[in-house]
């Protein structure tokens, strides 16, 4: 997928083989922000990395891992991220200007670290920003928690629908259209015929209870409006 996306407006192979290498570093340093985090409050934590995203399973009894808990393994990820590109903004400053590959690498590595760790901070489930959302109303308000969630991210998902559209962001369109007709089958009895994939870190509480959100690569950050 990130090699596809690279393709998009680029002629030059190297530049798309340094887009796909940034491309998992990046997800990379995501995944880790979940894993560590949910490795120090005593989870177990697998990574997979797939052609769309990455995937970080944990694992650890629900008594153990109440919403806050989960709340700070949702965020992690972004804020890695952020610290992550903030370094390597910080790094090349001191040795600046750059030309050429350096400084396509140098500028994309920040620009998918703090714009991506933007996206996935969106409340849409089951992006991370959803996997928050939710984890703070169990905290705060847990009798209405599913029923203000459910609300929330059907209007969130339409407006990244809305917004997608109106910016012609094709693969944005396709993902936020998929998390709205999740969000409008839940609690249907029949099932959605297209149901969203894993993509980003799972939490498993007790068997057969799971916890999902996504990392994706929007659409090509060399569109103007990135």
């Amino acid at each position: 997928m990130a090699a596809v996306l690279g393709l998009i407006g680029r002629q030059d192979p190297m530049s798309v083989v340094a887009w796909v290498a940034i491309v998992f570093v990046s997800i990379l340093v995501h995944e880790l922000g979940h894993a560590l985090t949910a490795r120090k409050m005593g989870a177990a934590v697998e990574i997979e990395l797939n052609g769309v995203g990455g995937l970080t399973r944990w694992s650890v009894s629900a008594s153990e891992f109440g919403p806050g808990r989960r709340a700070l393994v949702a965020a992690a990820g972004s804020a890695v991220g952020f610290v992550f590109g903030g370094l390597v903004w910080l790094v090349a400053s001191q040795f600046g200007p750059y030309t050429g590959m350096t400084r396509f690498v140098i500028e994309y590595l920040i620009f998918i670290n703090v714009f991506w760790g933007l996206i996935n901070w969106v409340p849409i489930r089951p992006l991370d920003g959803g996997h928050l959302v939710q984890a703070l109303l169990e905290k705060f308000a847990p009798q209405r928690a599913e029923m203000i969630a459910r609300v929330v991210f059907t209007v969130t998902a339409a407006l990244a629908l809305a917004w997608a559209i109106s910016t012609r962001r094709i693969f944005i369109a396709v993902l936020a259209g998929w998390m709205l007709l999740s969000e409008l089958n839940t609690g249907q009895p029949r099932r959605s015929p297209t149901p969203i994939p894993d993509l980003s870190y799972e939490s498993i509480d007790d068997p057969g209870e799971r916890g999902e959100s996504i990392d994706v690569d929007p659409d090509d950050p060399d569109d103007p409006d990135d």
